[in-house]
């Protein structure tokens, strides 16, 4: 079977060395075709069609076909003067003819008669009708880049949602892992993940987090963003949602500078709605240059941009704190407190209440009591939510690109590219050197520098009219680090033993969860389980395509060699300082309040305890092979048919040193480790050779103003690295101790009851070397399926566009289902009512810890109406609508499932989707003053005061998105058998439909939470994920914009952006944690009213 393998290998290789296609790049260059004919509408063939590039002089030839059709492949971006000619008719001439990236113009023209020396000229904007073409797909230009309102960082990702089926971009990861602030879109429902990011037509995704771009260039250094969604020529691949190919800018016969700098200060912000507290100031300033030009007229050209970044921004969450009454012990007026014991080992049924519901002094664990000392009391009032955490998160950000192009002779060009970028962050915890969330309310508190590069080499060949290649070569270099600001033996000064060892990873305090005192799934106190952490990852392309055009068809073919290096020195699994869960079955009998959680903590009994041990980090190596064929073929004038099929080969990834990685074999309750003899480095799993991707495409002009485009294609399931790479046992260790009833303390091996006082028992040593071992029974494992086939998306459209007035709309169904998709499923989950000892693998093997499976193994679907509206003003600007009515569905948000028990209980509304998304934007230059259709000839004074105005703006109106309910309230019976599952998500019950009651605001209902209750010992809840929708979402964001010339080449321009024009609350999803006082309520808001000033002096 090896051999077999490496020789499939081995012949793709080979295959690849015959005709090095660009497979997975977004093509950087576009195509000019066009149909000739004479004013009767006969054919006429063998005419001569020269096209000129006006900025850098470079020209390519073609003569007319049989049929009077002509086709320009591979030619570089920009804007064409087109002549046609052939004896006995006049020549004509198109001038200014836009080709960008990605994209295929048409260019038919009608010969009048006549002789060569007579010419007829025609002029106008390059036609947005897409004729040629099936792919839904859309360009934003560099116009649109610089003048819309971008975020408040200036990220061209923010207003990628102006495209139908692209919903509004989030954030993606912490400060750290994404310092360059990559957003993240969901397109035609699909993950993130599934996305591809090209620079310049070469890789620009990250490996560890591959929905992250690795560069993400300042505005003013875009030429063009190229966002194609649906139903893409068999050219691009890896991504089964959308491909974004970002093109940087080149220079040109003609020098262009501009110099900026833009400052968004909350001094000019409105206060929050629902603030109770001033806001910490913030101020945050981008400044740069961009500089580009000839080097040697017509033959060699320079573009360079520097964009400096200064953020320093206010930031505050609310957090809970115990108040002085909690820290000492006394919880009258909240839920009864039962005395376990001093070790926990009370049955629940045999409980007494502590007197007047207060603790002890005595009974006070020393360690929780010095803990307490250093958390501060309450700044508001209550017994929850009562303490106010402000801060400063501090980034210094700078970057570059630079870019060189060459016309190496009349058939050959290129360019290379360099771009780079670092940053220095800093963002602390809210509780200082105990940790806790950042005082942002995000889960990674840490501060640490990073640096991205980025390049590409790209050559073009013309062999003759009708042949040509391209090749490139990309790469890619991330180094992100994070620390904590801690001290490193700080567990050991509070009591903790154990803990703090002296290394890279064990330095502070460990993770605290108390159930009621926990923001969302972020512990109480202690350090992120990710921190610290030094990431490296490189990763290569290798590219080429080949266009051979013969009669009526356009062929093009290739290959891509995909190189991704990862070496990740950062703990996976649990806490490498361990974790304490503290919840409120140790001092209850049947149910529990977040009072009776605390109280756990001050007796120091945790529910739950866990640790991650490292002795070996793990890293990765892979790499990807990709093949594709396609024809456009010319039926007719009227009809084009697109077809072609990749094909794609993704082996699993090798470890780079022996034990990086590792899988269970639950038949065996063996670990096979990678890399010692007799496992091999890939563990066993096979690749997979049937990933064919068939693609097929069809545009029908019914005239000259309306076509009709369908498509259908099929798209493999790009994944990071290490998605489903198990951790690389007996190097990453993870360990759980859990008290066999819901109700009873952990134990560690030898019986002993474990507290906050003991530590958290390491993991026992395992020697590797044997390349099979058997786990511990509570060592958090991972499945990986040997004879995995990897998942796919089928994706189809049907579309309508028609020109009507210079009004390009269309309207399509566009969907998608995705098959086999990655997921994760815990195998070793047990129903509720379950003891640990009844996991199914506690049955089989003594098994009590989580084990999780990682196949393709989920589904979706996505059904939608796609409509968008643009329009162009010759002068004026520009105007887009884009309408989405769509409907997602899925089983998860990421891999992992909630419910383990019952897959089809997951699947409902996707978290992202939303029935209606209407996105309005425009760049409209106001027609006054000089040029202008009003007071154009009104005098100079006129002229200056009302002239060089533009307004532009996106105007966003989205239904909301789901909500979904979770959680339980603990009830358990006299057995110790509780209502919550072992290793799966807990739902409660619901009783009919619930109202939505439309209120927002603290105290406020949004739902009625009325018909919601707890399900009893041994029950599982019926809620189904993602069961209500949030609120809807208006918004309005506008920038007014004055350009003054300064003489007849230098422009100086002002600006003033106002996000949330109108200052409409946004008001966040009311909480579906059905445990929580906020439980129904939307308590927070978001995007209040921000200003951003911005000059810029450009020639």
């Amino acid at each position: 079977m090896k051999r077999t393998t490496l020789t499939r290998l081995f012949s793709a290789y080979c295959l690849m060395c015959l005709f090095l296609g660009a497979a997975a790049a977004q093509t950087v260059t576009g195509s000019l075709v066009g149909h000739v004919e004479d004013v009767n509408g006969g054919v006429i063939p063998g005419a001569r069609v020269v096209v000129t590039d006006v900025d850098r002089g470079t020209r390519r030839e073609a003569v007319t076909n049989e049929e009077g059709n002509f086709s320009i492949n591979s030619i570089d971006p920009g804007i064409y003067r087109i002549e046609i000619e052939q004896t006995s008719f006049k020549k004509s001439i198109r001038e200014r003819v836009e080709v960008a990236i990605n994209t295929t113009v048409r260019a038919d023209v009608q010969l009048e008669p006549g002789g060569v020396t007579e010419t007829v000229e025609i002029s106008g904007e390059t036609a947005l009708l897409k004729t040629d073409r099936a792919d839904v797909s859309q360009q934003i230009t560099r116009e649109q880049v610089e003048e819309l309102p971008l975020s408040v960082d200036r990220n061209y990702q923010s207003i990628l949602d102006i495209t139908p089926g692209v919903t509004e971009a989030q954030t993606v990861g912490s400060s750290f892992g994404n310092p360059n602030g990559s957003l993240t879109n969901r397109i035609n429902g699909q993950n993130e993940r599934y996305n591809n990011f090209q620079l310049d037509g070469t890789i620009n995704n990250q490996t560890n987090v591959i929905s992250q771009s690795n560069i993400v260039p300042s505005p003013e250094a875009i030429q063009v963003v190229d966002v194609s969604t649906n139903s893409y020529d068999a050219e691009s691949g890896r991504a089964a949602g959308g491909v974004v190919n970002v093109q940087i800018k080149s220079g040109t016969n003609d020098f262009h500078s501009s110099t900026y700098i833009f400052n968004t200060n909350s001094a000019l912000s409105s206060r929050n709605t629902l603030a109770t507290l001033d806001e910490p100031p913030t101020n945050l300033t981008q400044f740069g240059f961009t500089f580009g030009g000839p080097i040697r007229r017509d033959k060699t050209f320079f573009f360079g941009d520097y964009q400096g970044g200064r953020d320093r921004r206010g930031q505050s969450t609310i957090l809970s704190v115990p108040t002085e009454a909690f820290r000492n012990g006394d919880f009258r007026g909240f839920g009864t407190i039962f005395d376990p014991g001093p070790t926990g080992t009370i049955a629940a049924a045999s409980r007494q209440p502590f007197a007047n519901n207060i603790i002890p002094t005595n009974r006070i664990s020393p360690v929780a009591r010095a803990i307490l000392t250093r958390v501060p009391l309450p700044n508001l009032p209550g017994a929850t939510n009562n303490y106010e955490a402000a801060g400063t998160f501090i980034q210094d950000r700078d970057q570059f690109d630079v870019k060189i192009n060459h016309i190496f002779g009349d058939n050959t060009n290129g360019f290379v590219r360099y771009s780079f970028f670092k940053a220095n962050t800093s963002d602390v915890p809210a509780f200082g050197e105990l940790g806790g969330p950042s005082t942002g309310g995000v889960a990674t508190a840490a501060i640490g520098p990073s640096r991205n590069q980025s390049g590409t080499i790209n050559l073009t060949h013309t062999f003759s009219p009708s042949l040509v290649t391209e090749g490139r070569l990309g790469f890619v270099r991330v180094l992100i680090a994070g620390a904590s600001p801690t001290e490193a033996d700080l567990a050991t000064q509070l009591g903790i033993p154990g803990i703090n060892q002296g290394d890279f990873f064990t330095g502070g305090l460990p993770a605290i969860s108390i159930g009621g005192f926990n923001l969302g799934n972020t512990p109480f106190l202690g350090i992120a389980t990710t921190v610290p952490f030094k990431i490296a990852e490189t990763s290569y392309n290798i590219v080429n395509n080949w266009t051979k055009t013969m009669g009526n068809h356009t062929f093009r073919f290739g290959g891509d060699i995909r190189n991704l290096i990862l070496n990740k020195f950062q703990a996976a699994g649990s806490n490498p300082r361990g974790n304490f869960t503290f919840s409120s079955g140790l001092t209850s009998r049947t149910t529990g309040t977040s009072a009776n959680s605390f109280a756990a903590f001050l007796l120091g009994l945790p529910q739950t305890v866990n640790r991650t041990t490292v002795t070996q980090l793990g890293g990765y190596r892979l790499r990807q092979y990709f093949f594709f064929a396609q024809d456009r073929w010319q039926v007719n004038p009227k009809l084009t048919l697109n077809y072609g099929l990749r094909y794609e080969i993704y082996p699993y990834s090798t470890p780079a040193n022996p034990g990086d990685q590792s899988r269970y074999d639950p038949a065996t309750n063996q670990v096979l480790i990678a890399g010692f003899s007799p496992v091999d480095e890939r563990l066993g799993v096979k690749t997979d050779f049937t990933n064919f991707a068939p693609r097929l495409g069809l545009a029908y002009r019914l005239d000259d103003k309306t076509v009709i485009r369908t498509g259908y294609g099929i798209s493999y399931i790009p994944l990071s690295v290490n998605t489903l790479a198990t951790q690389n046992f007996g190097g990453q260790t993870d360990v759980t101790f859990t008290g066999n009833a819901a109700q009873l303390p952990p134990r560690d091996a030898r019986g002993n009851v474990i507290t906050i006082s003991t530590g958290i028992p390491s993991a026992t040593g395992v020697d590797t070397t044997s390349g099979i071992v058997t786990p511990p029974g509570n060592a958090t494992l991972g499945v990986v399926n040997p004879n995995q086939k990897r998942g796919y998306v089928q994706s189809y459209n049907f579309t309508l566009e028609r020109d009507i007035y210079g009004f390009v709309s269309s309207v399509g169904y566009v969907g998608s289902r995705g098959t086999r998709l990655p997921g994760t499923l815990n195998i070793n989950a047990a129903p509720p009512g379950s003891l640990q000892n009844e996991r199914p693998l506690a049955r089989l093997f003594g098994r009590t810890s989580d084990t999780f499976v990682s196949d393709f193994m989920l589904s979706n679907s996505y059904h939608s109406m796609q409509a968008r509206v643009d329009r162009r003003f010759r002068g004026y600007g520009r105007i887009t609508a884009a309408y989405t009515f769509s409907k997602s569905l899925d089983y998860t948000d990421a891999f992992s499932l909630d419910d383990d028990l019952s897959t089809d209980n997951n699947r409902g509304p996707s978290s992202f989707d939303r029935r209606h998304n209407l996105v309005v934007s425009h760049v409209v230059r106001l027609p006054f003053g000089r040029g202008g259709k009003l007071f154009d000839s009104n005098g100079l004074r006129w002229q200056g005061l009302l002239g060089g105005f533009t307004l532009s703006g996106v105007f966003t109106t989205r239904s909301g998105t789901p909500v979904d309910i979770f959680n339980v309230n603990l009830i358990t019976d006299p057995a110790g058998r509780s209502n919550r599952p072992l290793g799966a998500e807990d739902r409660p019950n619901v009783t009919g439909t619930p109202r939505i009651l439309g209120g927002l605001g603290p105290g406020q209902l949004f739902f009625d939470t009325s018909v919601f209750s707890d399900p009893l010992p041994g029950q599982t809840g019926n809620v189904g994920r993602n069961s209500l929708r949030g609120p809807s979402f208006f918004n309005y964001n506008a920038t007014l914009a004055r350009t003054f010339s300064l003489t007849e080449q230098f422009r100086l321009q002002f600006q003033a952006t106002a996000f949330n024009v109108t200052n409409t609350p946004h008001f966040r999803n009311p909480s579906g944690d059905f445990t929580s006082s906020a439980f129904g309520e939307s308590r927070t808001t978001f995007g209040e009213r921000s200003i951003r000033f911005g000059l810029k002096l450009s020639f």
